[in-house]
């Protein structure tokens, strides 16, 4: 009795919000917003539970409404106990749709995940057949902001149709997740990607409009085809800049060695001459600021054309490489750039001094200042200094993606100036 009440939509009786043991664990950059997540019928549908967990470790409060088909794949059950609300699995007359997605309505965000073929049509006609595609037409008749991942067979996202459908949701304003496609399937993009997508498009957006170069991780200058010289950077705090940016609405171009899968523009440089080369390149295209974050190698060699063997003695001369930041302030005088100074063992007091010196020696905005002989280089936390051009410093301890949100948050005080 208890399920069949369940599965004919919102109970009549009052129903309390359950703790989480999990909310804002990760971070609060959803705190305060209330997102409705609709699924509709594929075997995706399966990996919604995860998907809003991660949104409530983020501090989203996430209510579900499902289709008929949906119900065929997860039970109501899954999505209650994951997000800890009633699901919808039926319009009442308490006009839920309204309630959530109608003008005023309490919902920040409609997120269709995941989005049949089926779905995607009725959304871009303005059919509303099931609970969701009647949450669709509301959200989006009254403006609200709607997200939409699709997911199924390969030959069903190819469909002149389909393609044609999700080009008409984009033309009214609708996000679309682009899925992967593997093994003949548009499988459901990854988790992270649509919660980051999430947080760009509920963020405060301060840096929407705005251009970033961001330079990442460890160079590799050649010894022979098969040997490098290198750091032990490791290039987490440059992807976590990225993302960070990104989620804050800016257009963000990622420079490093490193590939990753994260919805930024990245480019490959892996000696110290083709970042500077990369990184000039990008400026002239026109950038509002350059984050130095990068471990740019001191050093390089002139490499030999065939590998060294092994077993003998060994000289390598070295030679110093070309200073980006430098020769990024002698050719664009006006921009904003922010640098990082590692130190190792030093006092506090002697750490800030050589990263002020730095500062007024390129013409720096700010600079990020750690002492890397207590850790962060390569490891998940790490302890900063941010040092403006007055002087002033404000610490950052913690996870790196924590540490890359103070950072965004002084370059943008910074820009705003």
């Amino acid at each position: 009795m208890e399920g069949n009440r369940l599965l004919r939509g919102t109970p009549k009786i009052p129903w309390t919000i359950m703790p989480s043991d999990i909310f804002g664990t990760v971070s609060e950059t959803l705190s305060g917003k209330r997102i409705v997540v609709g699924v509709t019928g594929s075997i995706a549908a399966v990996r919604v539970v995860d998907l809003v967990r991660d949104l409530i470790r983020r501090k989203a409060e996430v209510h579900c409404v499902m289709s008929p088909a949906a119900r065929q794949i997860l039970h109501p059950y899954a999505l209650e106990y994951a997000s800890t609300n009633p699901v919808i699995t039926e319009i009442t007359g308490r006009v839920e749709h309204v309630e959530f997605c109608g003008v005023g309505g309490k919902a920040d965000l409609l997120l269709v995940v995941p989005a049949t073929a089926n779905t995607v049509g009725k959304m871009a006609c303005g059919i509303d057949d099931t609970p969701v595609t009647t949450f669709a037409t509301t959200a989006l008749g009254s403006r609200k902001p709607v997200m939409v991942v699709p997911a199924m067979h390969e030959a069903m996202y190819c469909h002149p149709a389909v393609t044609k459908n999700l080009e008409t949701l984009r033309a009214m304003g609708v996000v679309v997740i682009d899925p992967r496609i593997e093994e003949g399937k548009a499988k459901i993009a990854d988790s992270a990607q649509v919660v980051l997508e999430a947080e760009r498009l509920l963020g405060p957006g301060d840096l929407r409009g705005k251009k970033i170069l961001i330079t990442s991780g460890s160079n590799a200058e050649a010894v022979d085809p098969i040997r490098i010289l290198t750091n032990r950077s490791s290039g987490k705090t440059g992807v976590a800049l990225a993302l960070e940016a990104h989620r804050r609405g800016a257009e963000v171009t990622l420079v490093h060695r490193f590939p990753q899968e994260i919805p930024v523009r990245q480019i490959f440089a892996e000696s110290a001459q083709e970042m500077l080369d990369a990184v000039l390149a990008e400026l002239e295209r026109g950038c509002d600021a350059l984050i130095s974050a990068a471990a740019v190698a001191d050093y390089t060699l002139d490499a030999s054309e065939v590998k060294i063997k092994s077993g003998q003695d060994l000289i390598l001369r070295l030679k110093p490489t070309r200073k980006i930041i430098k020769a990024v302030r002698a050719a664009f005088p006006d921009l904003k750039i922010v640098a990082f100074k590692a130190e190792t063992n030093v006092t506090e007091e002697e750490l800030r001094a050589r990263a002020i010196e730095a500062m007024q020696a390129s013409g720096l905005d700010l600079v990020v200042a750690n002492d890397v002989g207590q850790g962060g280089m390569g490891t998940e936390e790490n302890r900063v200094l941010i040092i403006d051009r007055k002087g002033r410093s404000k610490e950052a301890k913690g996870k790196k993606d924590l540490i890359a949100q103070r950072v965004i948050d002084a370059l943008r005080e910074v820009m705003s100036r």
